[in-house]
């Protein structure tokens, strides 16, 4: 995946400026849209005006065309929106009810959008959700209901330099109780550090969550009006990442800049880390084609008490409540969801599916770097879905960094994010 793809995920999943949002219930309380009436087969007709983000609104013109083919009185036409711009604009069009028809979201941000009434609930049986990972079809919903149909997916796994490992006649871990072993065999290879780990940066809840949900951690509760931030599980998970800086094995200090891990794991410092498949073209950037081909390897998470959950973000679609084509708008999603389609636009863009059966043929089925997020897709998970989650987010971050350096334990650091998460609550009003 290109550097292109990794600036949409820091902007789409990963920066402050967007409203973190995710994983969480699906059966909270009714839904407060507009219900969607069926969607027929019959071909789309007129003008259908989306918006779409950065790279992605680039190039899904190309695609689009190709939606023209089988239905010939209808044309799609593509405004391209930056990512950093694209946020206060959808939150614009909604309270001016001056919309276009669909917009391609952030999953991060779906779940605030959806709270303004704004956008129209996904039709009955427009597609199959059983066909989507389900971390991505969990985050399409909101209070009871479901207003997003994913588009493409990013999760992380992790990265080592396969080459120190091989020297150390170590294989990469798959449970927890491998993964200290496994670092500390890596550093006796010459490695100052054995694992890279955010430490408290924005969005450093993505790095960190995925160690409480692995131990079993929901983070709220069965029906989603409390968090639960206090719960054995995340305790556990919380203590695991504690774990590499106690042992030192990961540096208290972690990255904070892009691009500064890459040189560290290219010169052999930093012997792991862990990231999504854009990875791959930051270290061929970084060191090199050859690099990566020899001394790169991919796995999944290892595994903790329950899973190998990893985080996950990506796109959905949707529809406004005051789209003039309604109709259109959701035979065009309807179509981006086929695996065919599916297919061809991973070609287009990188942008990995979010329809598992799209994965069965091509590059995508035989890639072995591929392999792996395929296999991590089907554990990963997005953040709880509230619409308060980036003030949320932003306390979690900073208790993190407490955690890191040395200067909270993880008990501690929890109840403070349960009082506080507690204070500011779900956003629901009901």
């Amino acid at each position: 995946m290109s550097t292109s793809h990794l600036s949409k995920a820091l902007i789409g999943g990963l920066a402050a400026t967007l409203v973190l949002a995710g994983c969480g219930r699906s059966d909270t309380q009714g839904g407060g849209g507009a219900t969607g009436a069926p969607v027929g087969n019959s071909p789309a007709k007129g003008e259908i005006n989306v918006w779409a983000m950065g790279t992605e609104g680039e190039r899904l013109p190309e695609l689009a065309a190709r939606f023209r083919k089988a239905n010939p009185d209808a044309k799609v036409k593509v405004t391209a929106v930056p990512w950093q711009d694209y946020a206060k604009k959808v939150e614009t069009a909604i309270a001016s009810q001056d919309t276009p028809d669909a917009t391609l979201v952030g999953s991060a941000d779906l779940t605030n959008f959806a709270s303004t009434g704004g956008l129209e609930q996904v039709p009955a049986g427009l597609v199959d959700t059983s066909s989507f990972y389900p971390g991505a079809a969990r985050s399409t919903t909101y209070d009871g209901a479901t207003y997003g149909v994913p588009w493409y997916v990013e999760t992380r796994s992790l990265f080592y330099r396969k080459d120190l490992a091989q020297a150390a006649g170590v294989s990469a871990p798959k449970t927890w109780k491998e993964y200290g072993p496994f670092l500390k065999a890596l550093q006796k290879q010459g490695a100052k550090w054995g694992l890279s780990l955010p430490t408290g940066v924005a969005a450093s809840w993505q790095g960190v969550l995925p160690f409480m949900w692995q131990a079993g951690a929901h983070l709220m509760n069965e029906n989603g009006t409390k968090f639960t931030f206090d719960a054995p599980e995340a305790l556990e998970g919380l203590e695991f990442y504690q774990s590499f800086f106690t042992s030192k094995t990961a540096n208290r200090d972690g990255p904070v800049n892009f691009g500064e891990i890459e040189p560290q794991f290219v010169a052999g410092s930093t012997a792991a880390l862990v990231s999504g498949p854009w990875e791959t073209a930051l270290l061929k950037g970084a060191g090199g084609a050859d690099f990566v081909k020899d001394k790169v390897g991919v796995a999944p998470l290892p595994k903790g008490p329950k899973s190998n959950a990893s985080y996950i973000g990506g796109g959905h679609w949707t529809v406004f409540k005051n789209a003039k084509n309604r109709d259109g708008a959701w035979k065009f999603i309807r179509w981006l969801s086929r695996p065919d389609v599916q297919q061809d636009w991973y070609e287009l863009s990188g942008d990995l599916p979010a329809v598992e059966p799209a994965w069965s043929e091509g590059k995508l089925k035989s890639d072995p770097t591929l392999a792996v997020f395929r296999s991590q897709l089907q554990t990963a998970l997005p953040g709880p879905n509230v619409t308060t989650w980036k003030q949320i987010a932003a306390v979690i971050d900073a208790e993190i960094e407490k955690v890191a350096k040395g200067v909270s334990s993880p008990k501690a650091a929890l109840e403070r994010i349960q009082v506080k998460a507690s204070a500011i609550g779900t956003g629901q009003t009901r």
